[in-house]
């Protein structure tokens, strides 16, 4: 649906005060405890700017206190990070009883979105695409960690919940991760309890993170590791699994041995082998030295700067980045001029 298109529908106006309000469209995605819509907000001076609107699931007045205070300190700490990897965030507030955020509007589709139609049409991301979109979210996860505060201190911040759902690919070509410890605000919420909402991660999560551990930044290099799996080799875990059964693997560190052997790079399979260790100690100490291992390979491999070929990757998919030239704008070619 076109932004034009949008804003031509109905819409609900929240005022979030200061003067500023926020005109609400489009629903863009729906999780189980938020959904994301397409909205304006209009400052003040009547500036508008296009933002992409989070709101979470209404909570009871015994919690809202501690909701709140939660989704405001990743709010706090998530509008420190400058990258351009990271989905910004803006601000957050409470409107009717839900929290919300204020994020950064990304025009595109999820990781998720993107693999699904490739698997659609029985076929895999060829490597020098999955390994720049790798590198890129690696690079993401690294930004955020090193990011410092308005007092120059060092953030460290870990996402701890990454999934391909939490990766946008915009039409310009950007990898973008979002959601950096939007955990803290998940688990402040009674949805977040249930054990459906603990197995839709389960497949992504580091095996200390699944048996209760808080996580560190080694967390974060094995799911990268597992997203790195899925895009080059195919899902950690089998398919049918129960929630009880997903979880047990987790924690258990499982992963899925590979049916066929495929056509990697030598010097990849062992990065990835050592992200996806079940102890942590035998991993990357961070994902800024996978980062660095991921962009030394891809750049012998001669994969640099890949914005253009993911989005000549999207065009096809989704038929939505093409450029508008001055021939396809006009009905008819423009004659051409014989004066002279």
């Amino acid at each position: 649906m076109s932004r034009a298109t949008a804003q031509q529908q109905s819409h609900e106006s929240v005022d979030v005060g200061d003067g500023r309000r926020i005109d609400v469209y489009e629903r863009l995605g729906k999780g189980q405890c938020s959904t994301v819509y397409r909205a304006v907000l209009e400052s003040t001076t009547g500036i508008k700017r296009s933002i992409a609107f989070k709101l979470f699931s209404a909570v009871s007045s015994d919690e809202s206190d501690h909701v709140i205070s939660c989704v405001a300190q990743t709010a706090e700490r998530a509008a420190c990070v400058r990258h351009p990897n990271v989905v910004e965030v803006y601000d957050c507030g409470l409107w009717s009883g839900q929290p919300f955020l204020i994020n950064e509007l990304v025009e595109g589709v999820t990781l998720a979105t993107f693999t699904e139609l490739y698997a659609q049409k029985q076929r895999r991301l060829p490597l020098d695409l999955a390994l720049f979109i790798i590198s890129e979210v690696a690079e993401g996860l690294s930004g955020a960690r090193t990011a410092r505060d308005h007092e120059g201190v060092q953030l460290g911040m870990l996402h701890l919940g990454l999934t391909p759902r939490d990766v946008l690919l915009s039409w310009r070509g950007e990898v973008k991760v979002s959601d950096f410890e939007i955990n803290r605000a998940r688990a402040a919420t009674s949805s977040i309890r249930s054990m459906r909402s603990v197995a839709g991660r389960a497949n992504m999560m580091a095996p200390e993170v699944a048996q209760g551990a808080p996580g560190d930044a080694r967390a974060d290099v094995f799911s990268l590791g597992v997203l790195m799996r899925e895009l080059l080799i195919g899902p950690r875990f089998p398919v049918g699994l129960t929630n009880a059964e997903a979880i047990r693997l987790a924690r258990e560190g499982y992963v899925q041995p590979m049916t066929f052997q495929p056509h990697l790079p030598e010097a990849l399979v062992p990065i990835m082998l050592r992200s996806l260790e079940v102890d942590p100690e035998e991993r990357f100490r961070n994902v800024s030295a996978m980062a660095f291992e991921l962009r030394r390979l891809a750049l012998a491999l001669g994969v640099g700067d890949g914005r253009y070929f993911l989005r000549c990757a999207l065009d096809r998919l989704f038929g939505r980045c093409e450029e508008v030239t001055a021939e396809k704008a006009f009905s008819t070619v423009p004659p051409a001029n014989d004066e002279g």
